[in-house]
């Protein structure tokens, strides 16, 4: 099997539910998802779909990125070889792309490729990667943003609470005095529901600690993410040694030696790889199983039309978040079933594009 042609189109995916307050907005905040789509067309008549995401630009350059520079590396190429492919563009692009745009770019092909994989096995890709399980436990996480009111909150989490899911996480780190009222009055309204709190690295390290404790010792969270920025490996260190509420982070980590380095000095208890900012599910797999080895459960971050199959797939991947964000695109999203996520039926990602949507989203240069 060959790849024979690869389209990609850029999208601007408007948001159901605003991430950011209008002020936010004003300040270039985005209330819509920029989207990567590709599709790899192979001589067997087997089309991959991949996709990646960006939060806070156009995707221009993205999009320049995969067209320019990427996709002819993967023309005449078997899709099947992932681990090749992935070294062929890492050292053919090393010099401009070892972290960040290059990779975000290539991930969206490197998802293609296992839904391929997947296709041309005739399995889902869950299956194909373990089959662990049927369905995954899974958390609401766009009912709570910083601009949100109590009330906000408590009526956007409402439907996602009647279908079972787990819990919700709620942002924080904007204003700690905020913070203490919001987690206090949600803990009494939803009593022993389960909790999570995302500080999306705005505390520093004296205020990260001072509200951990709160978090764990008044709310009871599931887990603390993101306490500080991203870079201060020590800083988390400090935090989890000090500290009993499970530290969560990832998102913003490029690389297998970024997460080792936080691993092997246990400053984090719960890991939240990124399939975008790794380049694709095949870097995403090696971080799993760098966690596996410690025991420690994956959180995929984001895109649970993708995180469903790694963790129905994985034993280690313990729950899903669940950000709706990309499912305009697609006919049959995965769906909720007696609270947990469930993957669609069919070989690969299981999905199908709903073109007319994509075509009302796609981006005119």
């Amino acid at each position: 099997m060959r790849i024979r042609r690869i389209d990609s189109e850029l999208l601007h995916v408007p948001l159901a539910r605003p991430r950011a307050s209008a002020l936010e907005a004003a300040s270039g905040r985005l209330n819509h998802i920029v989207t990567l789509l590709v599709e790899v067309h192979t001589d067997e008549q087997l089309v991959g779909l991949g996709f990646a995401y960006a939060l806070q630009t156009s995707g221009r350059a993205l999009l320049a990125t995969l067209q320019d520079d990427l996709i002819p590396l993967l023309i005449g190429e078997d899709p099947l070889d992932h681990e090749r492919l992935t070294s062929k563009v890492y050292w053919r692009t090393q010099t401009v792309g070892r972290r960040g745009l290059v990779q975000q770019a290539y991930s969206a092909l490197d998802v293609a490729l296992w839904d391929l994989k997947g296709k041309a096995s005739n399995l889902p890709l869950y299956k194909l990667l373990g089959g662990t399980r049927e369905s995954v436990e899974v958390y609401g996480s766009d009912t709570a943003w910083l601009w949100m009111s109590v009330e906000e909150i408590l009526d956007a989490s409402r439907p996602y609470l009647d279908q079972g899911m787990k819990g919700i996480k709620v942002k924080v780190g904007a204003n700690p005095a905020e913070d203490y009222d919001k987690l206090g009055r949600l803990r009494e309204a939803l009593d022993d529901i389960w909790i999570a709190v995302d500080a999306n690295e705005r505390y520093d390290l004296a205020t990260a600690l001072t509200m951990g404790r709160f978090f764990e010792e008044e709310i009871g969270v599931g887990w603390f993410e993101e306490p500080i920025s991203c870079e201060d490996v020590a800083g988390h260190v400090r935090l989890a040694e000090k500290l009993d509420v499970p530290l969560a982070a990832g998102e913003m980590l490029f690389g297998l030696d970024e997460f080792e380095r936080y691993l092997e000095q246990e400053a984090l208890a719960v890991v939240q790889p990124d399939v975008t900012r790794l380049g694709g599910i095949t870097s995403w797999l090696k971080v799993a199983a760098l966690a596996e080895r410690r025991h420690l459960p994956v959180s995929p971050h984001l895109l649970p039309e993708i995180a469903v199959h790694l963790a129905c797939g994985l034993p280690g991947v313990t729950s899903v978040e669940y950000m709706p964000w990309l499912y305009p695109l697609f006919v049959n999203p995965p769906k909720i079933v007696q609270g947990r996520l469930a993957p669609p039926a069919g070989p690969g990602l299981g999905l199908q594009l709903d073109r007319d949507r994509v075509a009302t989203f796609r981006v005119k240069f």
